[in-house]
């Protein structure tokens, strides 16, 4: 009887495998803070590229 009493525990308490648990892209998880959409960084090259034409400009 104890040792069914141990053998459900265990059961309950097991970890799957980790390599089938996990399921991705692969990628980096970044946090929310971090995290930029393609348009956002478009537009952030595109703000810095206009920053440096004006620096140039500048006498």
């Amino acid at each position: 009887m104890i040792r069914r009493v141990i053998a459900r525990l265990r059961e309950w308490i097991a970890v799957e495998d980790a390599e089938e648990r996990i399921e991705g892209s692969g990628e980096a998880i970044t946090s929310p803070q971090h995290r930029r959409s393609p348009a956002a960084e478009r537009e952030l090259d595109r703000l810095g590229e206009l920053d440096d034409e004006h620096r140039r400009d500048d006498p």
